[in-house]
């Protein structure tokens, strides 16, 4: 909770004496939050990639990309990340094709800027004034295969087909598609949709004292199925074990109940309670049964409920969303942090320090806080006869499919 802070200028945001209406309320969030913004803002917004440049040094995280612009929409995702840089296919000093390198110095600027061939430089898009909200990956890549995260497959005519099919699966982010150059003829065309969670959910939650966390609302709106409501049944202190494909931190049994609902891979789940931990399963076929005290298990409900369920309208008491902080504020109430949050557009979840809190210079603040939610491919690889690419539905609510091509 009390890491990443990026600004030192909290807003004093009280209501004590007086009540607001709820515009009112969210009127006053607004112009709190162009008040923080305003120095940000005015940076100097850079979108131009430097090719054969390298900012070495000053890395907080790593992750795999297909190329430059997909790592530089990473980076502005990024709670923290400032600049960067994408090692490129062509590098030939070792196997490091395809890594992107997340960076981050107090002044905003890289230590140190040098010539390097194979790779490519450039900054976050965090100050750009006219940034659109919906990410765009038009481009398509040829040779390279997107390794992992498979959900389903079936046989296309060509991999046009097979974005077409992967932009409109809602459950598909990302595509490998075989074609005629692929070695083994007997799995050309064939067209794998993947995925991999991106739903903005904390990396880290513990237990404590005198705090209160939560989602943004606006998250917890897009999209629901036609089928109805129903009623669904975790099971108090049984275990499904097992068949695990990815643990993730979870405030609630409930909370963990939305993230398996939400993944098409998911077929059950087991909820450790003392640990917070989420074990998101897959088996088909059978479903192993087992009485362990602290478990809580269950079923998904893709099918019958608003796709988004209960994914984060509740306040979690005593619950810490660890890190992950964009800013903070100064606020009287858990509600109004959460208002808060929902006005801003980057923040996805919060947690609220209490009045009662143990450390008096920590009380009152409220830390919004931000993921990645750009698709992040497993692995990424240069293979013969493979092409990879991202479904377009941000595309398509942009106004139309950019493109840029295969590379």
């Amino acid at each position: 909770m009390f890491t990443n802070i990026i600004t030192d200028r909290p807003c004093l945001f009280s209501s004590a004496g007086y009540s607001l209406s709820l515009k009112m309320r969210v009127s006053l969030v607004l112009l709190c939050l162009v008040l923080l913004w305003g120095g940000s803002l005015s940076e100097e917004c850079v979108r131009e990639l430097q090719v054969d440049v390298d900012f070495p040094g000053s890395d907080v995280q790593q992750i795999l990309s297909p190329d430059a612009h997909h790592c530089q929409l990473a980076c502005t995702q990024h709670h923290h990340c400032l600049f960067f840089t994408f090692v490129r296919p062509e590098w030939t000093r070792d196997k490091r094709q395809f890594y992107c390198y997340l960076k981050h110095t107090d002044s905003g600027k890289p230590a140190k800027i040098t010539s390097l061939s194979g790779v490519t430089s450039g900054y976050s898009m965090k100050t750009c004034k006219d940034r659109s909200p919906q990410t765009c990956l038009s481009t398509v890549y040829k040779n390279v295969d997107f390794t992992g995260a498979d959900y389903t497959s079936l046989f296309t005519a060509d991999y046009e087909d097979c974005q077409s099919t992967c932009t409109k699966d809602p459950d598909c982010q990302f595509f490998s598609f075989l074609n005629q150059d692929f070695p083994t003829s007997k799995y050309r065309n064939k067209c794998f949709l993947k995925h991999r969670r991106v739903f903005p959910s904390p990396p880290r939650v513990n237990s404590l004292n005198g705090v209160a966390s939560g989602f943004s609302h606006k998250i917890c709106t897009a999209g629901s199925t036609d089928g109805k409501n129903c009623q669904y049944k975790i099971q108090t202190d049984v275990d499904f074990p097992g068949n695990d494909f990815e643990q993730v931190p979870s405030p609630s049994p409930e909370y963990c109940h939305f993230l398996c609902t939400i993944h098409p891979r998911c077929t059950f789940y087991s909820y450790a309670r003392k640990e917070m931990l989420c074990n998101l399963k897959h088996n088909k076929d059978e479903r192993p049964y087992a009485s362990k005290d602290g478990v809580m298990s269950g079923t998904p409900t893709r099918f019958c409920e608003d796709a988004n369920g209960d994914c984060g309208r509740t306040s979690y008491e005593n619950i810490d969303f660890l890190g992950f902080d964009r800013r903070f504020v100064l606020l009287d109430d858990p509600q109004t942090c959460q208002e808060t949050c929902t006005a801003d557009p980057e923040c996805q979840f919060y947690t609220y320090v209490y009045e009662s809190y143990h450390v008096p210079t920590q009380r009152r603040i409220c830390y919004l806080k931000q993921v990645i939610t750009v698709p992040l491919p497993p692995k990424v690889v240069a293979m013969q006869g493979v092409v990879s690419g991202f479904h377009q539905r941000g595309c398509q609510q942009s106004g139309g499919v950019e493109k840029t091509g295969v590379h």
